[in-house]
């Protein structure tokens, strides 16, 4: 594992952090306003619940995103996988409870930064080593592929 030199950050990471960060403070007050609300309205206990439960998610956003943001890539994965799950599962309680939309918002920013951590330029920067060369989808010309026929006609005259 190498470690990345911070002063060569690129402004994509910064993006990315900015992102998580975002996300963990939204997802924080959302976490909040549910606790109020429970409190204010005590039907039961379950608004509390799910406003300490998306607090939490907030916090580790915050706490994960700091590591990841240093250049641990490992740490970087986990929050990758942590920002799915919680928008997956945000996506379907949505619907059940409407007010956490909210906290959907704010976990579309996380995996937004968890996209921009993968950009290759990002990706140089965690593992030190460029990504592979991809080739392009449904046969088209890429970067340095020729053209058959030499006049555009895909092989045809």
């Amino acid at each position: 594992m190498t470690t990345p030199d911070p002063a060569q950050r690129p402004k994509l990471v910064v993006w990315a952090y900015r992102c998580w960060l975002t996300a963990g403070v939204l997802l924080i007050l959302v976490g909040l306003w549910y606790i109020i609300l429970g409190l204010v309205a005590p039907r039961s206990l379950d608004p509390m619940a799910v406003g300490v439960l998306v607090a939490v998610v907030g916090v580790a956003y915050i706490l994960i995103g700091s590591r990841a943001f240093v250049g641990d890539a490992r740490w970087r994965s986990s929050l990758a996988a942590l920002t799915l799950v919680v928008v997956a599962l945000l996506l379907v309680l949505s619907f059940v409870a409407p007010i956490l939309a909210f906290a959907l918002i704010a976990g579309v920013i996380g995996i937004f930064g968890s996209l921009l951590a993968y950009r290759p330029e990002s990706e140089f920067w965690y593992t030190g080593e460029m990504p592979p060369e991809r080739k392009p989808l449904f046969g088209g010309r890429g970067p340095g592929r020729k053209d058959p026929g030499g006049k555009g006609t895909g092989g045809k005259k």
